[in-house]
């Protein structure tokens, strides 16, 4: 063991209860981290399972190759197919069923008259497929539509909105539509799809109230015959399609879905947890650097001793860097732990308030583990680069009287970082806010704000105290 090593043993067993308090802070850091990558990772396999279950039995999708791009949706949105395409598809080779898909807005009403889900999660209509294989949904309780006014919705939303079936409710498409429960089903084996709320009527019914005008469907489902794989059906479908229309897998359109979910909800929950880790670990960071700032002050005679029996300057900054590593790596690495233990809780937690999520076990990715551990060790690192560095310039002699360290051209650094580090905030927020709005770019703009206030500090101190205390020296 070397001396640098055995002095660091030393002064992490002599300030135990000091460091006590940054083990504890990029442990929580590490584990917010590592939380919110696993349960990222946990919520998209979910939904990948669940949206495969779904639609198993379809094999290809035939879809308007276009989409309809509004101020309010810039990804747009696919223009309908002909219905009378399903009868050119039936005809073609290795189809053995095809059913329209005919999507919209449906707004349920629950029992007290209110929208089931607030005004917060998609609420989706659309048209029943008798055909149980190419129909994502599955009937769980009831019977199918058969006529007007007739309705199956996800259990989901009727145990939300605290309906049975036999009871009738407002179906807003947006004009109020009198509809009647005749059946609750489920979709990919979950009550529904997140918490979105799904009403399936007769095709008459959706093609009335859905659509522009009939004859028109979002998408048309086909299934392949025995033995035919989905892209042999693909190939099959594509010299029949009009101009302008397309076939897909039934995995590419089930993976697309997935794609939409992550965009839309689960990049806005893992930004939210990433806020609340970034966070942690900016607490982290200040407690690290003040930790190591007293510690280094406190020990500047042993410093000095050392310089003066020989010790170089990198071998005295070293010993405080491999404190820092120790610390580091004994924290992270019970952060991921705990990064396990968060995702796990939040798993359970979600469901109990009102926000369900696919059910499956947490999905504990390599990245998952790697990255929060990465970022644990280089905070704890950088943090504490600086009071390593004042370590090292302890004088041998000069430490063992009243001044210790060199810390000239210290605070001109320190201002000239702060300042850059203030304006880039300015820059970023703005730029998130005002010019291409961004909840990263702002997030990043709030944190880099609060970086510039930790190194502008000791400086913009230093100076008030010589100004206030000027008088007093007087």
């Amino acid at each position: 063991m070397t001396a640098a090593v055995r002095l660091s043993a030393s002064s992490l067993r002599g300030h135990r209860r000091r460091f006590a308090g940054t083990f504890l802070a990029v442990l929580l850091g590490v584990a917010f981290l590592a939380g919110t990558l696993v349960m990222g990772d946990t919520l998209r396999a979910g939904f990948d399972t669940m949206f495969g279950n779904a639609t198993s039995g379809t094999d290809a999708v035939v879809r308007s190759a276009g989409t309809i791009t509004t101020p309010d949706d810039s990804q747009g949105t696919r223009k309908p197919v002909d219905t009378d395409l399903v009868e050119t598809i039936e005809k073609a080779e290795h189809v053995a069923a095809a059913a329209p898909d005919i999507q919209g807005a449906g707004q349920l009403l629950g029992k007290d008259g209110e929208p089931i889900g607030g005004q917060g999660p998609p609420t989706l209509a659309g048209n029943w497929i008798d055909d149980s294989e190419l129909n994502a949904y599955r009937l769980a309780e009831g019977r199918a539509p058969s006529g007007p006014g007739e309705v199956v919705v996800n259990r989901g939303a009727a145990e939300t909105g605290h309906l049975k079936i036999g009871d009738t409710t407002t179906l807003r498409t947006p004009d109020p539509v009198q509809v009647r429960i005749v059946g609750l089903a489920t979709f990919g084996g979950e009550d529904g799809m997140a918490q979105t709320t799904f009403t399936g009527m007769t095709r008459a019914d959706a093609e009335k109230h859905l659509t522009p005008k009939p004859g028109e469907a979002s998408a048309i489902r086909v299934r392949a015959g025995p033995g035919v794989s989905q892209q042999e059906l693909v190939d099959a479908l594509t010299p029949v399609l009009p101009t302008g229309v397309e076939a897909i897998t039934g995995e590419a359109s089930a993976a697309e879905s997935t794609d939409n979910i992550s965009g839309q909800f689960l990049s806005v929950f893992t930004t939210l947890l990433l806020v609340f880790s970034g966070v942690a670990l900016l607490v982290a960071t200040f407690s690290i650097h003040n930790t190591f700032a007293i510690v280094v002050a406190q020990r500047t005679r042993e410093n000095a001793l050392l310089r003066a029996l020989g010790a170089s300057r990198r071998q005295v900054a070293v010993s405080t860097l491999v404190e820092a590593s120790a610390v580091a790596v004994i924290a992270s690495t019970a952060g991921l732990a705990g990064g396990i233990g968060v995702a796990a809780g939040l798993q359970a937690l979600f469901p109990a308030i009102g926000f369900p999520f696919p059910e499956g076990d947490l999905v504990i990715g390599a990245l998952s583990m790697l990255l929060p551990l990465a970022v644990g060790v280089a905070v704890c690192l950088g943090s504490a680069l600086l009071p390593a560095v004042r370590a090292g310039r302890t004088a041998p002699l000069a430490a063992l009287r009243e001044t210790a360290v060199d810390h000239s051209g210290v605070s001109r650094r320190r201002a000239v970082v702060g300042t850059g580090l203030a304006l880039a905030a300015v820059g970023l927020t703005l730029t998130g806010v005002l010019v291409s709005p961004s909840v990263w770019l702002a997030a990043g703009g709030a944190v880099l704000a609060l970086v510039a206030f930790v190194v502008l500090g000791p400086v913009a101190s230093s100076r008030a105290v010589r100004v206030l205390g000027g008088p007093l020296d007087r």
